[in-house]
């Protein structure tokens, strides 16, 4: 059978990589409901090994490709989305505790048999586009694979305000069918008895399985599961957006009571609980307006900034994560005049308005309360208002705050510029109070106690120790930090808050060591004494010889949640399983899988030279540092850019979103148009140059940028996030097809080789930017990205004038 036209094959590739990106997507989605959201990057190293092997494989096989071109491409079409469906349904299946990962080999067997399920679907993906390389042009082949690309990161973000991950997953894989269809009709009729089958039996197959009611289930390890254990319990509302699937839970007992005292004379009303992603569960309480039926609140820790407070001074408070109203009802309580709360996930405000309004007593549209869909450090550079008292309670999970869950994550609200910037917007008297889980051993408090001096320092404050209260719960620690130094007041305020509920005193101006430790007793008081050594002049040493690492996060490295250092090894030896906890799993797991990454790509890259016999030539070494650093320089461009972005479009979604589809967009034009700029002899060290002189002028101009940008709508940052990037997207389509098209002429055998060796790079330059950027922030990385890309170039104008002989 004749090989099919270059429009099927164009036709294919845009279809088969709008799959393979959208598919990579939404499964991070999937993951993160379903399982555990930091291991979300791992998916993406799957992908991109499944690129890399596709090359090592192809260069193998190629001439048997060549003979039977039609039935190779054919057979990839069709394998691909059976083994979309395939992978899915194991995954979903397939049950594993990260928490027991540093212990326990079956649950290290049980993350790679996940991930290769994954893996093996996107190597047919790859293959398919690798196979089309071969045989049609180069830079019509690459700009149709990254414009499929693009369309699919952003067709995920559009459906998931409209389905469920699963829904959305179930129609990428009908979406991936669509090519096989298609060049069956238009083949034979055995291809289309094949491609019919198939695709009946993939429909079959969902059908069956949306037809049991367990098959959307969370694993039994996240906090949904707990609470629908409860008896009568069951979910009752349920919404998408592509921050999280949203949840609200009801079940008789079902409370939750963060920091209450343990003589709290107030009973907890039985609550309704929102969800995020199967964690983080926000009380829904239920209230009439009758400030009696909440009274408990005031035995909570987080509740000390309400109630030191001076009454005079109670006008306006801006609660960051609003969630199910609690913080919203405590300043109702206490009787705040203007009350202004801030909800990035959309739903959350419907629900609580709509569905939950006559449950919760309307409080998200009471009088005073103004309710707004923003992110809080978007929210405080636009705002001028100033505030009384700005309160961040309880953000996240326990599991989240005590396990390094969040490792690999960003977080923008807990960094040195973001505390500048609430203690910025306090009236002269305001505070700014944050609340977290306390865990053990201490670390992400502490790392909120030296954010906190530090960004005071930074603001000029010299007796910083005279700004400072904190105190603590069994569950909870609550830091108060004063724009003004603390009055006698509000210190005899705290002393009679705590010393009624059993709270511990931790610090405040003044405190002595038998104040501290008293009712909930640590072995140490590990807290009070961690301050007063950062509040010293010899908190450096104190930072750098603490087992876990407490350095303030900043905007350039914003990982609040990463706490990992060498000597946490002497914990996860010491303790092992009865102490899961502390091994910081998140940031181990990254570690784990950068060596077998390393491994499998050295062996998939000496494979074929080996298998075919092929010699390690000068023309061989060139290739391998060519591709291998345009890689690099790809990914530690689009990491960083990712990263950055995310403060100022407001979460992750939609910076990852944003900023894949943008560049691949950008990159597929580039690719489109890169025959035709610049000599061919001069044309990627041209490109490479301008790539260089647009990155560096990101690292000078970018920050201002944003933030003077940042106050706009989503929307419109959207549009100039598209246009900032569209520049250097652009140039870095340029360099791949264009050494890939130099070897199609040279050296056939070498451009699926190449293609394989740039995908194995990409994998190892994703797990190194994240390791990069966590150590030495974001603009190191990307100075990393310029040289890769100078070192290309100059190689590059060499192996291509001199034809490598």
């Amino acid at each position: 059978m004749k090989s099919p036209g270059s429009g099927i094959v164009s036709f294919s590739v845009f279809f088969t990589s709008f799959s393979i990106l959208s598919y990579q997507i939404i499964f991070t989605r999937i993951f993160a409901w379903a399982q555990w959201h930091n291991l979300s990057p791992l998916i993406i190293t799957m992908a991109l090994l499944g690129f890399g092997a596709s090359g090592s494989v192809t260069s193998v096989i190629q001439k048997k490709i060549e003979n039977r071109y039609s039935l190779f491409f054919f057979t990839g079409l069709i394998l691909f989305p059976v083994f979309l469906t395939f992978g899915f349904i194991i995954s979903t299946r397939l049950v594993f505790n990260p928490y027991e990962m540093t212990f326990s080999v079956g649950q290290i067997i049980s993350m790679f048999l996940y991930f290769f399920l994954m893996g093996f679907s996107f190597f047919l993906g790859a293959l398919i586009v690798c196979m089309a390389l071969l045989k049609y042009s180069v830079s019509k082949t690459y700009f149709f694979n990254l414009l499929g690309s693009g369309a699919g990161a952003l067709a995920v973000v559009a459906a998931s305000f409209l389905w469920h991950p699963f829904h959305i997953m179930t129609g990428i894989i009908f979406i991936a069918m669509v090519p096989a269809l298609v060049m069956a009709f238009k083949s034979s009729v055995k291809y289309a008895l094949t491609a019919g089958t198939v695709t009946a039996i993939i429909i079959g197959i969902f059908f069956m399985l949306f037809s049991f009611p367990d098959f959307k289930k969370v694993s039994q390890y996240k906090a949904i599961s707990g609470a629908l254990n409860l008896p009568d319990a069951q979910i009752v509302h349920e919404a998408y957006s592509p921050l999280a699937v949203v949840q609200v839970v009801q079940a008789k007992g079902l409370r939750t009571t963060a920091g209450l005292s343990l003589i709290s004379p107030f009973q907890v009303p039985v609550q309704k609980g929102i969800f995020f992603n199967g964690s983080s569960m926000s009380p829904i309480t239920p209230f009439k307006g009758n400030k009696n039926d909440i009274r408990y609140l005031q035995h909570l820790a987080p509740y000390l900034p309400f109630h030191v407070m001076d009454k005079t001074k109670r006008n306006r408070v801006l609660i960051i994560g609003s969630g199910g109203g609690e913080s919203i009802l405590k300043s109702i309580l206490s009787q705040f005049k203007h009350i202004d709360a801030l909800e990035v996930d959309p739903r959350v405000i419907s629900l609580m308005k709509n569905q939950f309004g006559p449950y919760s007593g309307h409080i998200y549209t009471g009088k005073n309360v103004t309710i707004q869909i923003r992110e809080a450090r978007s929210f405080i550079k636009q705002t001028p208002k100033k505030y009384d008292l700005i309160e961040l309670s309880m953000i996240d999970a326990y599991n989240t705050a005590a396990s390094g869950v969040y490792a690999l994550n960003e977080s923008y609200l807990y960094t040195i510029e973001s505390i500048k910037d609430y203690v910025g917007h306090l009236n002269d008297s305001g505070l700014l109070a944050i609340s977290r889980w306390v865990v053990t051993p201490a670390r992400d408090n502490l790392k909120i106690f030296n954010m906190v001096i530090e960004a005071l320092r930074q603001m000029g404050i010299d007796d910083i120790q005279n700004h400072l209260i904190a105190i603590r719960s069994l569950q909870t620690l609550t830091l108060l930090v004063s724009k003004s130094p603390i009055t006698g007041e509000m210190i005899d305020k705290t002393t009679t808050f705590a010393k009624e509920r059993l709270f511990d005193l931790v610090y405040y101006p003044g405190i002595s060591e038998n104040q501290v430790n008293r009712f909930i007793k640590l072995k140490t008081p590990v807290y009070h004494e961690a301050l007063q050594k950062l509040l010293s002049s010899d908190s450096k040493a104190f930072i750098e010889a603490y087992d876990f690492d407490i350095r303030a996060a900043t905007d350039n490295r914003p990982y609040f949640y990463n706490f990992f250092k060498p000597a946490v090894l002497r914990y996860i030896k010491t303790y092992g399983p009865s102490q899961i906890p502390v091994t910081e799993w998140g940031y181990l797991i990254l570690l784990i899988i950068l060596l077998p990454v390393l491994v499998l790509s050295f062996i998939f890259i000496v494979f074929p030279l080996l298998i075919t016999g092929q010699k390690v030539t000068r023309r061989k070494k060139t290739i391998f540092a060519y591709f291998s650093l345009i890689a690099v320089g790809y990914f530690f461009i689009e990491m960083p850019m990712i990263q950055k972005m995310i403060l100022f479009l407001g979460h992750p979604s939609y910076s990852l979103s944003v900023i894949i589809a943008g560049l691949l967009v950008f990159s597929g034009i580039g690719s489109l148009f890169s025959t035709r700029l610049f000599p061919e002899s001069k044309r990627i060290l041209y490109s490479s140059l301008s790539i260089i002189l647009v990155t560096g002028l990101y690292l000078i101009f970018l920050d201002p940028i944003l933030l003077f940008f940042i106050s706009f709508s989503l929307g419109q940052k959207v549009v100039l996030t598209l246009l900032m990037i569209a520049p250097l997207g652009f140039f870095m389509g340029i360099p791949f097809p264009c050494a890939l098209n130099f070897l199609k002429r040279e050296d056939e055998f070498s451009l699926a080789w190449a293609w394989g060796i740039n995908g194995f790079f990409s994998v190892i330059s994703i797990l190194l930017a994240t390791v990069l950027a966590i150590i030495f922030g974001f603009k190191a990385v990307m100075m990393i990205a310029i040289l890769c890309y100078g070192c290309a170039g100059v190689l590059s104008y060499q192996f291509i004038r001199k034809k490598l002989s």
